[in-house]
């Protein structure tokens, strides 16, 4: 068992530490004329315009935000773990993190278009059966970068798990 804790791979520790803080950080933002600055998070929706979206949270969210969670932990975990458990752990976590970025983007592009906008990006949306356009500021923000770039340290953890492990003494 001591020989169990005596090493972890550093890499995947950063990683795992990173997914962590990309659920603190918003991974979208809308700044719409008249309405205001409103983020989206993994999890909820904060701001004025959600009166204009329509919800404050969708059904999807509970899902990518375990999804995220399960990926902090297999992270965690895999840090630990000896070679082809943690290995396997680790490619877990970068896939599985990938994954929840790819819906989430797919989600915000499926809000964008749904006024006429891009996910990233400057437009005039149409809001209100297209009488009230408005200027739209749309952006990616920290969070989803953050959690991009922390399932690409995972995946590399993987690859380089027995060459990066630290021991302490």
């Amino acid at each position: 068992m001591r020989r169990f804790l005596a090493t972890f791979n550093i890499l995947a520790l950063l990683s795992g530490i990173a997914m962590a803080a990309a659920l603190l950080y918003p991974w979208w933002s809308l700044q719409i004329q008249y309405i205001g600055l409103t983020y989206v998070y993994p999890y909820i929706i904060r701001g004025p315009a959600t009166t204009v979206i329509g919800y404050r949270q969708t059904a999807q969210m509970p899902i990518l935000t375990g999804a995220l969670i399960g990926s902090v932990a297999l992270c965690l975990a895999g840090s630990f773990l000896g070679r082809r458990a943690g290995r396997i752990a680790l490619v877990a976590a970068g896939v599985l993190a990938l994954l929840a970025a790819w819906r989430f983007y797919v989600r915000a592009g499926s809000i964008a278009a749904r006024y006429g906008m891009a996910v990233q990006g400057e437009a005039i949306a149409k809001y209100g059966a297209g009488f009230s356009p408005v200027h739209v500021n749309a952006k990616l923000e920290r969070g989803f970068y953050l959690v991009l770039i922390a399932a690409t340290l995972a995946l590399l953890s993987a690859i380089l798990h027995n060459k990066i492990r630290l021991r302490s003494r």
